[in-house]
């Protein structure tokens, strides 16, 4: 029984393992619809009313991708992730989406975002 378990155990945890791809910020643009982790500098950030923006791969508007942390998530964190994070090189952890054809990752739980 003690065998079933720990082979349960490690089939999970390597499935979750898995699950999470580490990829370049060049290559991101390959995983719309994916789960992946993301790490790069914050080249541009912006705050506004009801949610704040965190640029990646360049300052808007040619940023590669954008880290976006609505209104009701931003209390989540110590401080305003543009504060937190600004010119800081970071690692994101979530589903590549498109918005308005632009590469996005929408962050909700700060455990999602890391210094690097």
């Amino acid at each position: 029984m003690k065998k079933l378990l720990l082979t349960f155990t490690l089939c999970i945890v390597f499935f979750m393992a898995k699950s999470q791809t580490t990829v370049a910020i060049k290559d991101v643009v390959n995983h719309v619809g994916k789960e992946v982790t993301l790490c790069d500098s914050v080249y541009s950030a912006r705050s506004l009313d009801n949610l704040s923006l965190l640029n990646l791969g360049g300052s808007f508007p040619k940023e590669v991708i954008t880290i976006v942390v609505f209104k009701a998530d931003r209390s989540k964190f110590e401080k305003d992730p543009v504060n937190l994070f600004e010119n800081k090189r970071i690692c994101v952890t979530g589903k590549v989406t498109l918005y308005k054809e632009k590469l996005q990752i929408v962050v909700n739980d700060p455990k999602q975002l890391k210094t690097n």
